[in-house]
This record gives C-alpha cells, sequence and structure tokens, in this order.
C-alpha cells in the first residue's frame, strides 16, 4: 500500500482560546491517517515540552513519527489571528526546529508520494534535506501554502520543476499566473504548468466555492459545502489530506473531490486544524448535505 511522507513545520498554532497542534505538513499527516492513507511526518521538535506533546499527540492519531528530530532550537508555535476567521493572519516564529530538518533514510516504494510546502525553505538546511528527499521521491506533492514574509519566487519555481501534483489556493493561483506568464484561468494555465514543469495535476482551492482538479483528462468541479466558518486553519490540509487518499487508492475522482471539499467544509467549521472527525461524522455531514 501507498504512503505519505510530510515533510516540513510541526508546531503550535497560539490561538486567542489557546494552544492547538499545527503546521501544514503535519495536519495533512493526521488527516490523511485517519482516512486510511499510513502517513509519516519528516520534521524537528525542540528538546522541550511542547516538542514532547506534539510527539504524544502524532502517536494518538497512529502518525509515524520515526523521522522527527530533536534539535537545539525550540518547537516551532505560531500566532494565529481570527478576528476574521474567513482571512486568518499568522505571526511565524524563528528560528524554530522545523527550520533545521535533516535528511532521512527512507525506502521508497512505488505509489508513495512525498508532500511539502514552501515554509520549511525559508532556512536553507530545510531546504537542502527537502530537494535530496525530492530527488529521491517517486511522487512529489506541492502544496504552496505561502506565508508572508516567506515568500520566494525563485525557490517556488525551482521546486515546481518535476511536481507531479500542485495544490494552490485562488490567491496562489493568481501569484503563479503572474510570476508565470500564464492564463489567469487554471483550465488554461494547466497546459502551460504541463509543459513546463511536467504538472501532472493542478488542484484550486476556491474558499466557499469548493475546488477545481485539472489535468490532462479536463477539469472537474466539486460540489459546495455550506458550513458556518468557525476558522479556516487546517481546512485546505484536510481537503488535500481527502484528495490524496482518494489519489493514491485510485477512487473515482468526481467522488475524490466531492469527498475532499466535504472533509475540508467540516474542518473549517471547527475550531484548529485538527478536529477529531470520525468517519460516522462524515458520512452523516455528506449526506446530510
Amino acid at each position: 500500500m501507498p504512503k505519505l511522507y510530510c515533510f516540513g513545520e510541526v508546531l503550535w498554532d497560539l490561538f486567542p482560546s489557546g494552544a492547538k497542534p499545527g503546521g501544514a505538513p503535519m495536519n495533512v499527516a493526521i488527516h490523511a491517517q485517519n482516512l486510511g492513507l499510513e502517513s509519516a511526518v519528516i520534521s524537528s521538535i525542540g528538546d522541550d515540552e511542547r516538542g514532547r506533546m506534539l510527539l504524544d499527540i502524532l502517536q494518538e492519531r497512529d502518525v509515524n513519527t520515526r523521522y522527527i528530530t530533536r534539535g537545539d532550537h525550540p518547537t516551532g508555535t505560531v500566532t494565529v489571528d481570527t478576528s476574521n476567521p474567513s482571512e486568518v493572519c499568522y505571526t511565524i516564529d524563528e528560528p524554530s526546529a522545523w527550520d533545521f530538518i535533516g535528511t532521512p533514510e527512507i525506502s521508497w516504494e512505488p505509489g508513495d508520494l512525498l508532500l511539502h510546502g514552501s515554509l520549511a525553505t525559508r532556512n536553507k538546511h530545510s531546504y537542502r534535506a527537502l530537494k535530496a528527499l525530492r530527488a529521491q521521491a517517486n511522487t512529489r506533492v506541492f502544496d504552496l501554502n505561502l506565508r508572508a514574509p516567506f515568500i520566494d519566487s525563485d525557490s517556488i519555481l525551482e521546486l515546481l520543476e518535476g511536481t507531479e501534483i500542485v495544490k494552490v489556493n485562488e490567491e496562489e493561483y493568481e501569484l503563479l499566473a503572474q510570476w508565470l506568464q500564464i492564463n489567469t484561468d487554471p483550465e488554461l494555465g494547466f497546459e502551460a504548468m504541463h509543459e513546463t514543469f511536467d504538472t501532472q495535476e493542478l488542484i484550486v482551492t476556491k474558499g466557499g466555492q469548493g475546488a477545481l482538479w485539472v489535468n490532462n483528462l479536463g477539469t472537474l468541479q466539486s460540489k459546495v459545502f455550506p458550513v458556518t466558518v468557525k476558522d479556516t486553519v487546517g481546512a485546505g490540509d484536510s481537503f488535500l489530506a481527502a484528495m490524496l487518499f482518494g489519489i493514491s487508492h485510485l477512487l473515482e475522482p468526481q467522488l475524490t473531490l466531492d469527498y475532499a471539499a466535504a472533509l475540508g467544509a467540516m474542518v473549517a467549521s471547527k475550531e484548529g486544524a485538527n478536529p477529531l472527525i470520525s468517519k460516522t461524522e462524515f458520512k452523516a455531514f455528506i449526506d446530510a448535505t
């Protein structure tokens, strides 16, 4: 069976109501593991209480933690401003332990996926490790997950090269289109990305309007699942986890996209990136909508 390896930041999201576990790669791993896609996190934590608590949480969720090392820097934290629930703002502390991720030895198997974002490239140490792992991986998944002020177009364009699955939100796609001077319509822009970078799948999330999935077979639009948004933290990560589960298990594409949109909507209706969602609760949500 395929495995998912998630490279990058593991940290604590500091909400006004308290600290919650977060970091996009960790969020994806937790949700993917919950869906049944065996997942591991490749990262670094500090030798501190926050780091130990993150390990405990990941292990409770059955996520593989063997590739998480302990470093001399503190476990990462992010201050989350949810005063506008639909436009969450983040203040990301540095340096953090996840700025110093090493390159573990992994026995890659056919069908395994390597997921990463752009934030872990802010430090050259983690960036070197990521590039080494990308050279080994069979299928690369790049969730841009842009976070100002840590946005470097050169590194992002370098990482697009040879990336099979690219996931962006609408604003990130517009920025990509500007950098690449391609069509602002993802359906047309995909053709240029396929020719330039060999992109196989382009996935564009559109907030309350669902998501698009573009590839050589055409374009799919997800169903829309209206919810009262608590905060959008982790909604895109849970969506991507469900997409990767469906893609890796060769599920019917429209079903995969709709289920992913449903999971993202459910997470947006709850506080924090990793609410516990049972399969029964998930099914009831889909049936009700």
